[in-house]
């Protein structure tokens, strides 16, 4: 749903960037208003990500493999976690690092950490359907707010902060969390991880129960899960590991997210088209019909949208 709603914007937005250009031989300034219009379309169109944080072997990688569904990413990348690493879908597989000087092409097979010492992130490209939807960003354990500035997280990304089960939630955690803007709590989903190591389900609700108190407006939703069973569970083949509640979890935030974007990219593209009608009314009759025209193909003087 989030999807084809802005799909429909970004198609709104190409629209109105046309009819803008076409009318600069009247007004020069039309120009300027279709650029805007196209900085707020690339803006909008960058893929969603999915970026996993947590302390130090909270089961980043483990969850990272979970939603991959038991795709692995090659070892020598993703054991230690020590720089982010952004995993996105490809027919072919390949490797890229990203240093401060540009973009280096890894071999896969190849990728050490004596080749990566220097490098401040990881791209790899895998044929995963899984990937389809949405980038997935590994990150390394963290300790300090400066650290969460150095990811420089999105205001569209869904955040997945990882917590040990047995030993939940954590002061230390919650500073970290605090430190992240208020807008990645409205959809950020907390996951418990390594779950099989709690006792019983008696154990597993009261932990359950203290992460919703504990944390009651921080997080949209609280999943616990097997990480270390990897996709076996999402099979039936050895019980239910968690990874099928945290996909709809997962989805329901990134329905929302694209919701919000479509509504806040319709409120700007109207202030911008509002801009340019009037300077459209203004100086010949000619441009009078045409801003018409544009009011009533987008609606947007109304301020309705589609």
């Amino acid at each position: 749903m989030g999807g084809t709603a802005i799909q429909g914007l970004l198609a709104d937005l190409s629209e109105a960037q046309a009819k803008l250009r076409q009318r600069a031989d009247c007004n020069p300034a039309f120009v300027e208003h279709a650029d805007a219009l196209a900085k707020l379309e690339a803006r909008i169109s960058v893929r969603p990500r999915v970026v996993v944080l947590g302390e130090s072997n909270a089961g980043k990688t483990s969850l990272t493999n979970l939603l991959l569904d038991q795709t692995i990413v090659p070892e020598s990348v993703i054991a230690n976690t020590r720089r982010p690493l952004v995993l996105r879908y490809a027919e072919t597989a390949r490797l890229t690092g990203i240093t401060c000087n540009g973009k280096i092409d890894l071999a896969v097979s190849d990728a050490g950490p004596h080749q990566t010492s220097n490098l401040r992130s990881l791209e790899a490209c895998i044929p995963n359907p899984r990937l389809a939807a949405f980038d997935l960003v590994d990150t390394p354990g963290l300790s300090t707010s400066a650290q969460l500035g150095a990811l420089e997280l999105r205001a569209t990304d869904l955040v997945v902060w990882c917590t040990p089960a047995t030993q939940a939630w954590k002061e230390s955690e919650r500073r970290l969390w605090m430190s992240i803007p208020r807008r990645h709590h409205w959809d950020a989903i907390l996951v418990a991880t390594h779950r099989d190591h709690l006792r019983d389900d008696g154990e597993m609700r009261r932990v359950c129960t203290r992460l919703a108190t504990e944390t009651a407006g921080c997080f949209r939703s609280i999943v616990l899960v097997c990480a270390s069973a990897r996709g076996e569970a999402r099979t039936g083949q050895q019980g239910d590991s968690g990874a099928a509640e945290l996909d709809d979890r997962i989805e329901e935030s990134l329905c929302a997210i694209a919701q919000r974007c479509h509504a806040a990219g319709y409120r700007l593209a109207n202030r911008i088209v509002r801009k340019a009608l009037k300077r459209m009314e203004r100086p010949t009759a000619a441009a009078q019909v045409d801003g018409r025209v544009m009011r009533r193909f987008f609606g947007w003087r109304q301020g309705t949208t589609r």
